[in-house]
């Protein structure tokens, strides 16, 4: 099971892989939302919705993690980053930061009716969300030596 190196994380979060953030409810129990990503190389963002419900439970724990994995190639690369979230900004209509950021996003996502999208919804309000990781895990292939059986 070996690590990716950092070209390789870099590499996978640049395509237009489904990202899922994990967050916790205020009861406690987890909370998984699919979301565009994008990874400047040292910093994960994430453009939700003003009314993205998980944004509350950012506001209560900001501790995440988010899970990106290739499943279609055969290597299956995973990438696992975990840290506290904060919220750049929002909730906000599309300017600045956040629409570079989103400019970026649905293109690599939607191409140019990705653009058309933005263009028509530039007014709704978003937050721009921002995790640089404490921790970041990866892997692709086979088993982990602490998983295989002792020979």
């Amino acid at each position: 099971m070996p690590q990716l190196t950092k070209p390789e994380i870099d590499q996978l979060l640049a395509t237009a892989i489904i990202a899922r953030l994990a967050t916790v409810k205020p009861d406690g129990s987890p909370y998984i939302a699919p979301v565009w990503e994008s990874w400047d190389g040292e910093s994960m963002y994430i453009i939700p919705r003003g009314k993205s419900k998980f944004v509350e439970y950012i506001k209560a724990n900001p501790r995440v993690a988010i899970s990106c994995a290739d499943d279609i190639n055969p290597d299956h690369s995973r990438v696992l980053l975990e840290g506290t979230i904060e919220i750049v900004e929002g909730p906000v209509r599309m300017e600045g930061l956040g629409l570079e950021i989103g400019t970026e996003m649905v293109q690599r996502y939607s191409g140019e009716a990705g653009l058309a999208y933005l263009e028509k919804t530039r007014d709704n309000l978003r937050y721009l969300l921002k995790l640089t990781p404490d921790k970041i895990t990866s892997w692709r292939g086979e088993w982990h030596r602490r998983y295989a059986e002792d020979k």
